[in-house]
């Protein structure tokens, strides 16, 4: 249960599961390769359900991310115009890639999660 219940925020909180979700077309767009890049590294508040997880994206591609007492880390890179991320416990060694979206504000998007940088 504990596992499954990490697999998900980390899922939600890495922005890296696949495309699609209920995505607000008007006001939504694509984030270009070079923004996305401009975006990582750096730290980040992800929101999935209604839980909170934090991530940092260092410069060499290393990626660490906290829930309460749990962390687990990782690896982040930029593929064309996806953002890919592996991570070693939440998502069982798999790196899985996905477009971002930018969404009104500060706010991104990849499928049904949403993330800021701080």
């Amino acid at each position: 249960m504990r596992k499954t219940i990490i697999g998900i925020l980390a899922l939600a909180a890495i922005m890296a599961t696949g495309t699609g979700g209920n995505l607000q077309a008007a006001t939504d767009r694509t984030v270009s390769p070079t923004e996305l890049r401009k975006l990582f590294p750096g730290r980040f508040s992800a929101v999935v359900k209604g839980y909170r997880v934090r991530f940092v994206a260092k410069g060499n591609g290393s990626l660490k991310g906290f829930y309460g007492t749990m962390s687990d880390e990782g690896r982040w890179s930029v593929r064309g115009s996806r953002l890919c991320v592996m991570l070693r416990e939440w998502l069982d060694g798999r790196t899985t890639c996905a477009p971002v979206r930018r969404e009104n504000g500060n706010w991104y998007r990849a499928r049904d999660i949403r993330f800021r940088k701080m």
